[in-house]
């Protein structure tokens, strides 16, 4: 059966997440989703069925509001805190083939989010901040056989083959993708994917803009990852 017949049906979470303090405020990060929406045009380029689960930025947003078309444009849907993006992964990850996780997820959220619009004090202002579900995990927890999944870590260059292998493994995905620091809300990125079983691949030597980068490794997640639409 041709890709055309039956699409690899990619699911790409991109973007950060914004989690409430009080009806106005919130505790973010700077993603700026570009590495997702990248992946995004690139997997629908490639012939793939793409989900994108978008973060509140602006970033392609404007390219990619409008919905699928009948060339199969990328179906977008959006969120704003890890419960959003929770909620949307239980309902479109068990219908993917993978599931490329490039959202920055916080790893912390306010315990517990005031109604209305805190009032500013002279004093000081504590907030207690509890951790937020590990979401790739409990995918990988849950998958299909044959369902694949990419996660990203982002970590200082010192230490970011370790961590990067590290958190490969206790998440259970297949790959990961290891990109330093300075990639966040950067136009270009160095990346190297490391598998689980044990190996190691990266496009060239120094960074490459977004979309090539994304381009390259949608073309080796089809290629390497063995993703079969289902």
């Amino acid at each position: 059966m041709s890709r055309m017949s039956a699409p690899v049906r990619i699911l790409i979470t991109a973007g950060p997440t914004h989690e409430p303090i009080d009806d106005v405020r919130y505790v973010a990060n700077r993603s700026s989703g570009r590495m997702g929406v990248a992946l995004a045009e690139a997997a629908h380029a490639a012939g793939c069925e793409v989900t994108l689960l978008l973060g509140p930025v602006a970033a392609g947003s404007d390219r990619l509001e409008a919905g699928p078309t009948p060339d199969r444009t990328p179906r977008v849907e959006r969120f704003e805190s890890t419960a959003d993006l929770q909620q949307l992964l239980v309902c479109h990850f068990p219908a993917c083939d993978v599931l490329i996780m490039a959202a920055a997820v916080a790893d912390y959220r306010p315990a517990t989010a005031a109604r209305g619009k805190l009032p500013r004090r002279a004093d000081r202002l504590v907030l207690e901040l509890e951790p937020t579900p590990d979401l790739v995990a409990a995918c990988a927890a849950r998958r299909r056989p044959g369902q694949r999944i990419v996660a990203f870590a982002l970590e200082e260059p010192a230490k970011l083959t370790e961590r990067a292998i590290e958190k490969m493994r206790t998440k259970g995905v297949d790959a990961i993708v290891a990109n330093p620091l300075e990639t966040m809300g950067s136009t270009s990125v160095v990346g190297v994917v490391y598998t689980a079983d044990g190996r190691q691949f990266a496009p060239q030597a120094g960074a490459m803009d977004k979309p090539a980068f994304a381009r390259w490794l949608i073309d080796w997640v089809l290629t390497h990852l063995g993703a079969q639409p289902s």
